[in-house]
């Protein structure tokens, strides 16, 4: 069964448990969950802001179903002809996320660590803030 997609309360859930697992020193599956927050995070700003959605809630253009090292520049892109410039100007200069993978799920472990993650974890707490202001405003 596919439930209809949340963005809201999926970066929501994400965030919490990368924070979970960050004060736990987890740093591999905090890193990958500080992404999908993020991710989703954007991702509930731009319905807010009209991004189109399919039946299950998923976005119809190729371009807005990218994980958050390509949807990051994307949602700029969006959000700025969408209204959205207040969001944008919350946003780093540069994209936190662009050395990030989703791919890493696969990844040993020993390659993460509190350093690599910080940054990670202070993008998804932006599109968190970001996130729960649109869905006040809209």
């Amino acid at each position: 069964m596919v439930y209809p997609a949340d963005f809201h309360d999926a970066h929501l859930r994400h965030w919490q448990d990368a924070e979970l697992l960050f004060e736990h020193q987890r740093w591999a599956n905090a890193d990958q969950l500080y992404g999908l927050s993020a991710e989703c995070g954007l991702k509930a700003v731009m319905v807010d802001l009209g991004m189109p959605v399919g039946r299950h809630g998923v976005p119809t253009q190729r371009e807005h179903r990218q994980h958050v090292d390509a949807l990051w520049a994307e949602f700029i892109s969006f959000a700025s002809g969408r209204g959205g410039v207040p969001y944008v100007q919350m946003l780093p200069t540069a994209n936190p996320f662009a050395a990030w993978s989703i791919d890493n799920r696969y990844a040993h472990g020993r390659h993460f660590s509190k350093a690599a993650v910080d940054p990670h974890r202070a993008a998804a707490r932006t599109a968190r803030q970001m996130a729960e202001r649109a869905r006040e405003e809209n």
